[in-house]
């Protein structure tokens, strides 16, 4: 079958899932994932392992999409209003996760490679999910603004604490003799803060462009062009790419607030195929049958996650004075792990892999746990976000 036939069958079969699931009161999302898993590696393999690893590059446009459009939403007046409350919030819950995965895994394994590991990894939130949800239930709102900074921030943070805990793990491993703190910190700095500079560089040359435009065709070709050449950088670069598109998107809509704005409408004509094609390769590449090797050691991953992310988020809000309504319903809209998690599995396996069969051994394990445990994060995470949401009385639809 080729390429476009097999899209078009997609795209239909997605629609579809929509239109049922959206009968039932359910997220989108999840039918778009549950048609991936039925075409993918686990169902019919329409989508299979070399398609899959072809397609990464409409993955990687997907979550510049996602960056970008987070972006547009944190302008001057609300991280004025909520920033403070974002980073307290975004500390505490991955923080948090993090913590109590690692203890709660050393606890059962005494294996402290592992733990720590793990518990870096738990940090991660997957913000497509949540900003899919966001967007088909028109949410708008207190939470709806706080959230859109934490699933934002969250990444940024997750790859700290991953690098500082996958550096004392290889020397737990014998790969090293020392923690080389200047390695972590550069690693840190030039993953982190490179995207930061793209971003702002990419968006302060947009931002000029924008004085020059009136017409609406040049408008959605700037846009596009755009995210393009930031997610094509950034993985050129080796840094975040939701980074990078994120910090892109928060310039572009500061420096040219009103302009800025028909760029980011414009976005919603065309992201909805490639969102929809993001989420059905996302259940393509879900294996069904490691539910049933993930063992005790993946069961306390996803309860203690869980656990980590709702209390870590409802103590952030309640140190950052945030609102009643937030504090007790932004824990719920943080549960959606995906892209950055695996990906810094599967990094991380194929890094471990070099340095002997123990380290091997792990990298397999730790990657089986994680995407074993995104299919459930995936199902639940969405469902919980449209609960917080309309709890917060924040959903227009």
């Amino acid at each position: 079958m080729n390429i476009l036939l097999l899209f078009g069958i997609t795209l239909l079969l997605t629609v579809l899932s929509s239109f049922l699931f959206v009968r039932f009161s359910l997220p989108q999302v999840i039918g778009h994932i549950i048609i991936g898993i039925l075409l993918g590696v686990s169902g019919i393999k329409l989508f299979d392992a070399a398609s899959i690893s072809n397609l990464v590059m409409l993955t990687y446009f997907a979550l510049a999409l996602v960056g970008f459009t987070i972006g547009g939403e944190l302008r001057w007046a609300r991280i004025k209003r909520f920033g403070a409350s974002i980073l307290i919030i975004t500390f505490c819950e991955s923080g948090l996760s993090a913590l109590v995965v690692t203890v709660a895994i050393y606890l059962l394994t005494q294996n402290v490679p592992l733990s720590l590991l793990l518990g870096a990894l738990a940090a991660a939130t997957a913000p497509g999910g949540t900003t899919n949800v966001i967007q088909e239930y028109k949410a708008r709102g207190q939470l709806t603004s706080t959230l859109y900074g934490v699933v934002g921030a969250d990444d940024a943070l997750a790859i700290i604490i991953f690098a500082i805990f996958s550096g004392i793990a290889k020397v737990m491993l014998g790969a090293s003799e020392s923690v080389h703190i200047l390695g972590v910190i550069w690693h840190i700095v030039f993953d982190v803060g490179g995207a930061i500079v793209l971003g702002i560089v990419l968006g302060a040359i947009i931002s000029v462009w924008m004085l020059f435009i009136r017409s609406q065709e040049l408008r959605n070709l700037i846009t596009l062009i755009s995210i393009f050449m930031c997610a094509g950088l950034a993985i050129a670069m080796n840094v975040s790419l939701i980074l990078a598109s994120l910090v892109m998107g928060i310039v572009v809509s500061n420096i040219r607030p009103h302009r800025s704005r028909s760029y980011f409408l414009s976005l919603q004509y065309i992201s909805t195929p490639i969102y929809m094609l993001f989420f059905v390769l996302i259940g393509a590449r879900l294996d069904i049958h490691l539910l049933f090797t993930m063992g005790s050691v993946g069961v306390v991953y996803f309860v203690f996650r869980l656990f980590g992310k709702y209390f870590g988020a409802f103590t952030g809000a309640y140190l950052a004075n945030a609102s009643p309504k937030v504090r007790q319903n932004i824990g719920f809209c943080l549960f959606s792990q995906a892209g950055v998690a695996m990906g810094l599995a599967i990094s991380m396996e194929i890094e471990f892999a070099q340095y002997s069969i123990e380290a091997q051994q792990l990298g397999g394990s730790i990657v089986t746990i994680i995407t074993a445990s995104t299919l459930i994060f995936q199902i639940i995470g969405p469902i919980m976000t449209k609960y917080a949401l309309e709890r917060a009385k924040e959903t227009h639809v």
